[in-house]
């Protein structure tokens, strides 16, 4: 995340303003709005504007704020910087590279705001690059009151018949080390319509302290061209056709390799109102593995499809909600073909730093996700009259606190439900995870 307003502007009276908690920045905003239309021609007034509509992610607004500045005192250099910031952040870059220019132009410009501003002039000339490499990376610590997600009862069916698992078998708690990274590269075909070749590697690992059976590993890559449909009808459809595939282990062991192919649109519906949509299909092969012997009577195709409709309530807060759908059908095993459905939503808002003042903005987001699963037959070796049932409910809040730009602690906690008219399949496993993520 760019740094948002730090620096007085170059009137001899500004000050920036300081959000001081997290329940007035709105209302901050909204004063800070109306002061601005009572007083269009006050420097300080149309700072303290922009400061806080940056504070807020309203950055439309503060370009707007600060460049009413230049219009009434032309000799702002640090404004100029700002606004190349603040157009840097959009993603506006060749606009951002003129406003730098112009401050670097500036001989009054303090040797460390000279630095800022040949540091945003570096990160410009990189984006403009055709070709862009980003990415992120994130190591944790989670702990996990059912990390196997085993059965919380010790009576299940077999055969129809009910037995008892040992107690190995049942659901355990236990920590374990998580990591995860995920790198992107991007080629602008330079069509000037957003067309883009884009590829995707994600990478997650998780060690479990304990229970080494509940180690999983995997790794997934995505890769496609993306250009922008329907102009001059639509404001913005973004559509990407990909090809994908990966591999999964469990314990260690190889559990499963796919590879595929999909759809993903991005659509404006609103000035607000944004779709996502995914549509893909995989095939999923299982080994018979020494750990699991019959492994391959998973093997299958998977096809799935998701959309999720995302709300800008105002500048710090969204909500969004999403449907998603699966169908995945075996080779050779009735039993485990399933369909499944799902809903869910919920919210992220963002809030002024309570504790450093540092002037990037905290945020919070809560989920929820309900899934319900239905299966084709009767599993014969768990019980051959009863069609297996299944639902989950998973609950989610995360909090985030960017230390700076590119580096955020997280802490999240979690509930994940799930009910079935099968013993054997159902579970509670709660979760806490804390950690460090670095974006590049």
């Amino acid at each position: 995340m760019a740094a948002v307003l730090v620096l007085q502007p170059d009137s001899a009276r500004a000050q920036p303003a300081t959000v001081t908690s997290a329940g007035d920045l709105e209302q901050q905003y909204d004063d800070a709005f109306q002061e601005m239309m009572r007083k269009p021609a006050d420097l300080d007034v149309l700072f303290k504007f922009a400061t806080v509509a940056s504070q807020t992610g309203d950055l439309e607004g503060a370009i707007s704020a600060l460049e009413r500045m230049l219009l009434i005192n032309p000799n702002l250099p640090r404004v100029r910087l700002e606004l190349g910031v603040l157009y840097y952040r959009l993603g506006s870059y060749e606009i951002a590279r003129t406003y730098l220019e112009e401050a670097l132009k500036s001989q009054a410009l303090p040797p460390d705001v000279r630095s800022r501003a040949e540091k945003f002039m570096a990160e410009v000339q990189h984006r403009q690059n055709p070709s862009q490499f980003s990415g992120e990376v994130f190591a944790g610590l989670r702990y996990q009151s059912n990390a196997n997600l085993g059965p919380a009862t010790s009576a299940v069916r077999l055969f129809g018949q009910t037995a008892n698992l040992n107690q190995q078998a049942l659901g355990a708690a236990d920590w374990g080390l998580v990591g995860s990274a995920q790198f992107r590269h991007s080629y602008d075909l330079g069509l000037q319509d957003k067309s883009a070749i884009e590829s995707t590697l994600t990478t997650y690992a998780n060690r479990q302290f304990t229970l080494s059976a509940a180690n999983v590993s995997l790794i997934d890559f995505t890769t496609g061209p993306r250009f922008q449909a329907f102009q001059g009808i639509f404001e913005e459809v973004i559509i990407k056709p990909f090809l994908s595939g990966g591999y999964i282990w469990v314990n260690d062991q190889p559990y499963y390799g796919s590879y595929g192919a999909g759809l993903e649109t991005a659509v404006m519906l609103a000035d607000n109102l944004r779709n996502i949509s995914i549509f893909s299909w995989r095939q999923q092969n299982y080994p018979n593995t020494s750990y699991l012997p019959t492994n391959s009577q998973f093997t299958g195709t998977q096809y799935s499809a998701t959309t999720t409709f995302q709300y800008q309530v105002n500048p710090a807060v969204a909500v969004y909600g999403f449907g998603n759908g699966q169908r995945y059908q075996t080779q050779q095993t009735i039993s485990q073909n399933y369909v499944v459905g799902g809903i869910g939503g919920g919210m992220a808002f963002r809030f002024a730093d309570p504790m450093f003042k540092s002037g990037l903005p905290w945020s919070i987001n809560v989920t929820i996700n309900q899934q319900w699963w239905q299966y084709d037959a009767p599993d014969p070796i768990i019980d051959p009259g009863v069609v297996r049932e299944q639902s989950d409910t998973i609950l989610n809040l995360t909090l985030s606190v960017p230390f700076d730009e590119r580096t955020t602690f997280s802490v999240s906690g979690g509930r994940f439900n799930r009910a079935s008219n099968l013993p054997n399949y159902a579970f509670v496993n709660n979760n806490i995870m804390f950690g460090l993520g670095w974006r590049f």
